[in-house]
């Protein structure tokens, strides 16, 4: 690529949501300074508070339009610090597409941009208390676009590039890169992101249907025998998320979730079976996937330990395009007009922090939140359940006293 770009792998309008300066406004409300708080644009040369520099940043949003760049508390994890941060140089990863032709990246980051554009709509519908109906193909979109944010992360990005796989997953990727002639294996993680992304959602599910053909009771069946366009192992884990169904989650009041570089499909389960994938699109707000199975009560069937969440499902209401509504629904009682109607979840303080546990137990480098209080509460209950229920059990004592330093300077002012 020709020139340097920063790509956030959370999107930078759910990052601006968790910033102190941040309000959220109507349609048609024009942007409102406080006064007091410095109007901080990236492409601009004034400093943040964080002590970044602004500059155009790419992102999947392209042009040159002057946006907020609204301050963020990111903790640090290797030095054991929180900073305030420029949202434009947070959750990113510079030059992503190395070493990808600038044609093919121009093509995918405008594809990339439509999908988020549109999934926006609906999670700012969530923020402002709206109507939560989604017809059938515009839930297929926002479940692609939250399961791309989650394989373009981080995390999963990384494993390509430092080659951090499992042996029987190398192996069926050296497969991969032998039968589609591809040379390298962080080649194989831009292909599955192009792939993904341009391939018309019902050519996906079709594909993962005819993956699991090989023996479907044997997942090592599946990854030896499938060959197609895309790694199997990213076919497997699309198509298991997409069949998931959405519950839409509010933390209840005087608790906020947090962020980390994972939380865009972090997940909770048992023996390798998801039960629940966590994409926060706010402090008060995350977009939950769970397992299809809870929809018909057949999970409680597997030998599987009960999920911490289960209490926390709400089918939606479904009004078919066919009248009358099916007793038995089958594909073809199924149109892209079919309409989806949520509904917001208030979620119990204690299982917020629960939530914000995963995050503090899988995170790597960095964790963001908006309320020290809550963030405080996180930790204080996750070092009480911790050595219970999760595997790193990680030492958040210097961050708890920052916190607790920080709300007593705060109640004394």
């Amino acid at each position: 690529m020709s020139h340097n770009q920063f790509h956030h792998y959370i999107p930078r309008f759910i990052l601006q949501t968790f910033s102190e300066d941040f309000m959220l406004k109507t349609e048609g409300t024009p942007t409102v300074f406080i006064p007091g708080i410095p109007k901080i644009l990236s492409g601009g040369t004034r400093r943040n508070r964080g002590g970044n520099r602004g500059g155009n940043t790419g992102g999947n949003s392209g042009g040159n339009k002057q946006r907020i760049d609204y301050p963020i508390k990111i903790y640090q994890v290797l030095d054991q610090t929180t900073t305030l941060n420029g949202i434009s140089r947070a959750y990113g990863v510079e030059n992503i597409y190395r070493d990808i032709s600038a044609d093919d990246c121009m093509e995918f980051e405008k594809l990339l941009a439509r999908l988020e554009g549109s999934s926006a709509k609906f999670v700012r519908r969530i923020w402002l208390g709206e109507d939560l109906s989604l017809t059938r193909a515009e839930l297929v979109e926002l479940k692609r676009f939250l399961v791309i944010m989650a394989y373009r992360g981080k995390n999963r990005r990384s494993q390509y590039f430092d080659n951090n796989f499992d042996m029987i997953t190398r192996l069926s990727i050296l497969k991969h890169m032998h039968n589609n002639n591809i040379s390298r294996i962080q080649d194989v993680w831009f292909d599955n992101l192009k792939w993904l992304i341009k391939t018309p959602c019902d050519d996906i599910v079709t594909e993962f249907l005819r993956a699991q053909d090989h023996e479907p009771k044997d997942p090592f069946a599946v990854i030896k025998g499938y060959a197609g366009p895309i790694h199997v192992a990213e076919l497997l884990d699309f198509g298991h998320m997409v069949t998931h169904y959405v519950c839409i989650w509010q933390a209840e009041e005087g608790s906020e979730f947090i962020l980390s570089e994972g939380c865009f499909g972090s997940f909770e389960g048992d023996m390798g079976v998801n039960f629940h994938r966590f994409f926060v699109v706010s402090p008060k707000y995350a977009i939950v996937l769970v397992n299809r199975l809870y929809m018909w009560g057949d999970m409680e069937t597997l030998p599987l330990r009960k999920s911490w969440f289960s209490e926390l499902h709400a089918n939606p209401e479904v009004v078919y395009t066919k009248r009358p509504p099916p007793v038995n629904v089958t594909l073809n009682d199924c149109t892209p007009t079919d309409v989806f109607k949520y509904q917001r979840i208030v979620v119990p303080k204690q299982k917020v922090y629960l939530v914000n546990s995963i995050q503090l137990d899988a995170r790597r480098d960095y964790l963001t939140y908006k309320s020290s209080a809550s963030m405080y509460k996180s930790l204080r209950y996750y070092d009480k359940i911790k050595d219970k229920l999760f595997y790193h059990q990680y030492d958040y004592s210097i961050l708890r006293r920052q916190l607790f330093a920080d709300m007593n300077r705060t109640h004394r002012s």
